[in-house]
């Protein structure tokens, strides 16, 4: 994923930058980092394949947070 299409994917999903840096547990400096046109590096796989999984299946970032806690908590219970 180019930052064009991390900008326009984080449109898509209605995260800021700020927000963004939050919901991938990074520094807001990272997030803008991977917006810039000039950093000549892609966006991380992991970032990119969760904004597209959110945009096609109209996923916010709560929803997506429940989804990993209910997923943390029934590997907790067969712990």
């Amino acid at each position: 994923m180019s930052p064009a299409e991390y900008r326009d994917a984080l449109a898509e999903v209605g995260l800021s930058l700020s927000s963004a840096s939050k919901f991938f547990q990074t520094d807001e400096r990272t997030t803008r980092r991977w917006a810039a046109d000039d950093n000549g590096k892609d966006v991380p796989r992991a970032v990119a394949i969760t904004l597209r999984l959110m945009a096609k299946y109209k996923l916010t970032a709560a929803d997506v947070t429940a989804l990993m806690n209910e997923a943390e908590d029934g590997a907790d219970a067969t712990a």
